[in-house]
């Protein structure tokens, strides 16, 4: 009987290189999660980057959305986002990553999730176990 190991190829979205390198560290350490990841740390071409890697999985924090666009009024920059990452890649699942305290951002996770433009969202002082438990299940 053969086994049969499926990768999840999960994009971390960025720009916060200390999360990034910290999340790579972590994933390297567990082996057994089967996650490829990829550090799109580059928020103009996060989406282009995405589409070529053809991701499964799309973690993306909330601290990079709010800079990402300033002709957008800044409740719509990360729902903005996040519909173009889901029209790009619609079977692409989107967690984010949100500051438990900040109230608007919860309030506009919360939205999103309510929409189905994001699949969940994940507070920073969550822990890895937690987000590692996240990302597999879908």
């Amino acid at each position: 009987a053969s086994i049969l190991f499926v990768v999840i190829k999960v994009a971390l979205i960025t720009t916060n290189k200390i999360l990034a390198q910290s999340l790579a560290a972590a994933i390297k350490a567990r082996p057994d999660l089967e996650f490829e990841l990829f550090l799109l740390l580059n928020s103009n071409q996060a989406l282009l980057d995405a589409e070529i890697f053809d991701i499964d999985v799309a973690l993306i924090d909330f601290a990079l959305i709010n800079a990402l666009d300033s002709d957008t009024e800044e409740k719509e920059i990360p729902l903005s986002f996040c519909e173009k990452l889901h029209t790009t890649l619609p079977n692409c699942h989107l967690l984010m990553l949100v500051s438990q305290d900040d109230l608007a951002s919860r309030q506009m996770a919360t939205e999103a999730k309510g929409k189905k433009i994001v699949d969940d969202f994940v507070f920073y002082d969550a822990s890895l176990d937690y987000l590692f438990a996240k990302l597999a299940a879908f």
